[in-house]
């Protein structure tokens, strides 16, 4: 199944998720997580991605979980004996086989009363209960996350095959987050961002930056909901963007996507994500949260694959000079925290020396805002490398235009059947970006 398919897949599947309520009481209120959705882990195996958030019980003594929507039991197993017990509840009956979305409720004690497969589920009944938490008693949680699995049960324990499909903060409610994410220094004397070769552990001064050239943020985010460990209280942001701007105002790369911790989670794109080595050292455990994360890795849309890591910034495409580099963390309840660092690149091209400007006519979107299917055109004034993609405003790609060279002349392209909401226009020429953003109403 190619990527696009899988894409269009799972957001049809995270889509019909409705959940008002957390699964843990009081139901109504929001509670402090003890990992979020996409967190770095390492416990000694190896990196992974946090497929879950991990909702902190005030109660220690074996809390209630609570379903947060109507469903069917197709699950009930352990992946790891008595600490790993699970409930996979589907939104489908068990006489549906295909692929359905579901919610995962994980760490269920066994031993007292819960659901069995086949059980039928309204929101707010109660499932089971909390197992003790052995590593730290304040550590009880319901690790509770937004899957998908096909036949009539999903009982293949210990090895699941579920997908993770969807950050639960994206659906249950209230989710209200009181505090921005926070920055901290990626390097030693107070150096906000790292810069190493493209994926390498060969890390350059920000003094003299030369060639393919990757980013690196140390960001964390907080929801102002203590668990009463400030380590623990460090989660992973929802969201990652960045822009590089000459110091004359230029900007060379506009606003674009690094990361969103939205959608579904694979682990073989963890080091996409996330850097790990002796400089830039993310960490994941009980007693250290680190998270650097390689901004440049992206190819611009909110699906995070292994193919990103052919992302970073060329910096002998804009010429020697001082650039500031921009970066912008969003939390999932809307509150941002921007950074930036000034840098100079060192590769002996002066911004005179360069090619002229690719660009013979600007960029350009219509209607905006308008109705209508949406058009974009702009002109070149010689042969180019081009990418050009229309993305929806979770930062999905909704058409993929130009990938590839693209002869001097005037081009334009029209995608017609848009729904009514936000868009974003993205043109890459020769390592210069370009940006626009489209509204189209009813």
């Amino acid at each position: 199944m190619n990527r696009v398919l899988i894409s269009l897949l799972t957001v049809l599947l995270a889509g019909s998720a409705v959940a008002e309520d957390w699964p843990i009481p009081p139901v109504n209120l929001p509670h402090p997580l003890g990992n979020n959705w996409g967190n770095y882990q390492d416990y000694g195996g190896g990196g992974y991605f946090h497929n879950g958030i991990d909702v902190i019980t005030p109660d220690s003594s074996g809390a209630e979980v609570r379903a947060v929507a109507h469903g069917w039991v197709k699950g009930w197993g352990t992946i790891s004996a008595d600490l790993h017990w699970r409930l996979a509840i589907s939104d489908s009956p068990v006489s549906f086989t295909g692929r359905a979305p579901g919610w995962l409720y994980a760490h269920i004690d066994k031993d007292r009363w819960h659901l069995q497969e086949g059980d039928e589920v309204d929101a707010g009944d109660l499932i089971g209960y909390l197992v003790a938490w052995p590593i730290d008693a304040t550590f009880d949680h319901c690790h509770f996350a937004r899957i998908s699995d096909t036949g009539a049960y999903w009982n293949r324990f210990p090895n699941y095959t579920w997908w993770f499909i969807q950050n639960p903060l994206t659906i249950i409610s209230p989710n209200t987050d009181l505090e921005a994410p926070v920055f901290e220094n990626a390097r030693s004397g107070g150096r906000r961002f790292a810069f190493c070769r493209n994926n390498s552990s060969t890390y350059q001064s920000e003094t003299g930056l030369t060639g393919a050239v990757d980013i690196i943020a140390k960001v964390y985010d907080k929801t102002g909901y203590p668990t009463g460990d400030p380590e623990w209280d460090k989660l992973a942001p929802f969201k990652l963007e960045h822009m590089i701007r000459r110091d004359d105002g230029l900007v060379v790369r506009d606003w674009t996507l690094s990361l969103s911790f939205a959608g579904r989670l694979d682990d073989a794109a963890i080091h996409v994500v996330y850097k790990n080595d002796y400089t830039c050292n993310s960490r994941g455990d009980y007693n250290n949260r680190d998270y650097y994360y390689v901004i440049t890795n992206t190819d611009g849309d909110s699906i995070i694959e292994s193919s990103d890591a052919s992302g970073h910034w060329n910096t002998a495409g804009v010429g020697d000079g001082n650039y500031w580099v921009i970066v912008r963390a969003w939390d999932v309840y809307g509150n941002s925290t921007t950074d930036s660092m000034l840098v100079t690149t060192s590769n002996g091209v002066g911004v005179e020396d360069l090619p002229p400007l690719a660009l013979s006519s600007p960029l350009r979107v219509s209607p905006n805002p308008g109705r209508g299917p949406a058009r974009i055109s702009f002109g070149t004034g010689r042969q180019v490398n081009a990418s050009l993609k229309l993305l929806d405003a979770t930062g999905r790609v909704v058409a993929d235009f130009v990938r590839g060279r693209l002869m001097p002349g005037d081009h334009s392209y029209t995608r017609q059947g848009l729904k009514a909401g936000v868009y974003y226009v993205r043109l890459s020429i020769d390592g210069r970006d370009y940006s626009r953003k489209l509204v189209l109403t009813e």
